[in-house]
């Protein structure tokens, strides 16, 4: 059992290429999204969706009346074509892009370029066609598909393939984001709950950094968004407004998980055809459209106005409402089934929360005290913190998105609350694990960490049976038969002398053994252990000297006997510790 190695140089070298074909990914991603936005939304709905600051959006939005009467079955359509794809040709495309490469990365299962391909068509349809999905997810599972695929041409180990994986990961990421740093650490963070894969951070940020420089080539190196934020107050009512904001996101994101997996266990249930579910989804996401246009496709466009402050087209009370229809067509496009992630939904979320928040303090204090804008932006940190136990690279996502640098010290105060009072327990991702010890691909490590941490005190036998070395060893054969052992310590006054075991006494016949003393067959002077020696260290032993057992000594100088340890009482502890962990 050792513990396999990284190549470190060599991990680095390929994550260039990952970052590359991440990049262009990327670019075909949005390109697509825009093309299929066309088909969908403009031409058969006649609606145009604003768009954020980088994505070309104009500082005047003129919204068109949409065909409402045909939005629900334009969202069914793209519904429909989804579940095709992924229930034919890729089911690991289906859901939440972001969890899929968490589970592949920490159960080791397969992900390719078909992969990459299927993902980035059906999440364009899915969000072009009206549902409510984020890039992210796509743009994380297509970089995970990358790096692993890169890892598996190269000939990489499974671990590095692994690392490779969260670095493409991270570039898919931090590149349709215009995010490289905040990629870089999604790379290391994204996949436990309170740990990091610490490994993964330099190839994650080498892969993040090449895919958003090539990206940004062909797009623009804008953010997302822009900001017209205030600059820093800490005023007695501005830290306690931001502190609520921290409670109210804790509360939205936790009825955003409960209602995310509600709907995906009924729809598990329904008795339909799985790929008609997508669709059965898409409907019900058109009529939510209807209600809101927030809830239409990502979201973003609406975000930048409330971050412009361009409340023209959304009432207060539109904007309250827009919180649940928005967690609610989040949760029936992916429940059902469609492709996406949750990333981006859960960011929109936010901003509206904290939009709406900042509004109703104004009017109840009758006075502008909180900056609209300022409070969007932290929405968004607070309720995907809350959401994803990724506290870390989302603050540094936001900033990036929205170089709003200035509101970092708003942001910790909102983020500190959401995420004491949400906890990790259940997180919008299903397949993160709390740390690397529970996490199915370390496995051999936290087995290398029991066997270093333990020691032979805590598992040995104290009330070990032993024989005299004046003993005819027909004693001993008798003792091992009924208590199903294969040696036993030959001691005199408790000091160990020697060790017999089963083969010493098979080489004589069953008439020598009444007359044959132990001592005249028994290994003097054995070898034996410490109690405060490590399993590991023991196991060594054992494996070494071609034996299965060993007598436990205080001290090599007395040889004073404490006790008694085996392979099968380390293989009985380790099946323990394993199920039990």
């Amino acid at each position: 059992m050792i513990k396999e190695r990284l190549n470190i140089k060599r991990i680095a070298l390929l994550s260039i290429p990952v970052g590359i074909i991440a990049g262009v990914f990327t670019i075909l991603f949005l390109k697509a999204l825009d093309y299929s936005t066309h088909l969908f939304l403009e031409n058969l709905v006649d609606y145009h969706p604003p768009k954020p600051f980088g994505e070309g959006g104009k500082n005047v939005y003129i919204y068109s009346p949409i065909d409402f009467l045909i939005l629900p079955f334009v969202t069914a359509l793209g519904g429909l074509i989804t579940g095709l794809l992924t229930y034919f040709l890729s089911p690991e495309s289906a859901g939440v892009g972001t969890d899929a490469a968490i589970k592949a990365f920490h159960k080791s299962l397969p992900l390719g370029i078909r992969t990459a391909v299927l993902k980035l068509i059906t999440s364009a349809i899915t969000i072009s066609s009206g549902g409510t999905s984020g890039r992210e997810g796509p743009m994380a599972l297509i970089g995970a598909s990358i790096g692993k695929a890169i890892g598996k041409f190269f000939k990489t180990t499974p671990k590095e393939q692994n690392i490779l994986l969260a670095a493409g990961l991270g570039a898919g990421i931090g590149a349709v984001f215009r995010a490289p740093l905040a990629g870089g650490i999604l790379s290391a963070e994204v996949f436990y709950k309170e740990d990091f894969e610490v490994e993964a951070l330099i190839p994650g940020f080498l892969a993040s950094i090449v895919a958003y420089l090539v990206a940004g080539s062909f797009i623009g190196f804008h953010s997302l968004f822009r900001i017209n934020s205030s600059k820093p107050n800490f005023s007695q009512e501005i830290i306690a407004g931001y502190v609520v904001l921290g409670i109210l996101s804790a509360v939205i994101a936790k009825l955003l998980i409960a209602t995310f997996y509600r709907t995906e266990e009924i729809f598990r249930k329904i008795p339909i055809y799985p790929y008609l579910k997508p669709a059965l989804g898409g409907f019900l996401v058109g009529i939510c459209g209807i209600i809101t246009p927030l809830a239409i496709g990502n979201g973003y466009g609406w975000i930048q106005m409330l971050m412009d402050g361009d409340l023209l087209y959304i009432s207060q009370f539109k904007l309250f409402i827009s919180i649940f229809i928005v967690i609610l067509a989040l949760s029936l496009t992916l429940g059902s089934g469609g492709s996406g992630g949750v990333f981006g939904p859960s960011l929109v979320v936010g901003g509206i929360t904290g939009a709406w928040l900042s509004m109703f303090f104004n009017n109840i204090l009758n006075e502008h005290i909180f900056n609209v804008p300022s409070m969007t932006v932290v929405g968004m940190i607070s309720v995907f913190t809350a959401a994803a136990s990724a506290p870390l690279s989302t603050i540094v996502l936001v900033a990036e998105m929205t170089h709003g640098y200035d509101l970092l010290p708003y942001a910790i105060i909102s983020i500190v609350v959401a995420h004491l009072l949400t906890g990790n327990k259940r997180t919008i991702f299903k397949s993160q694990v709390k740390n690397r010890l529970e996490s199915p691909f370390h496995q051999d490590e936290f087995k290398i960490y029991l066997l270093e941490r333990t020691k032979v005190k805590d598992i040995m036998t104290t009330n070990v049976i032993t024989v005299s070395p004046e003993d005819f060893v027909i004693k001993a054969r008798k003792i091992m038969a009924e208590k199903f052992i294969s040696g036993v310590p030959v001691v005199v006054n408790n000091i160990v002398v020697g060790i017999v075991t089963t083969s010493d006494i098979l080489k004589l016949s069953a008439k020598d053994m009444e007359k044959i003393k132990i001592k005249e067959i028994m290994t003097p002077k054995p070898k034996c252990v410490l109690p405060e020696w490590s399993l590991l260290e023991t196991l060594k032993l054992f494996v070494s000297e071609g034996f299965g057992r060993a007598p436990v000594v205080k001290d090599f100088e007395s040889m004073k006997l404490v006790g008694i340890i085996s392979r099968s009482d380390i293989g009985r502890y380790m099946v323990r510790r394993s199920i039990l962990e």
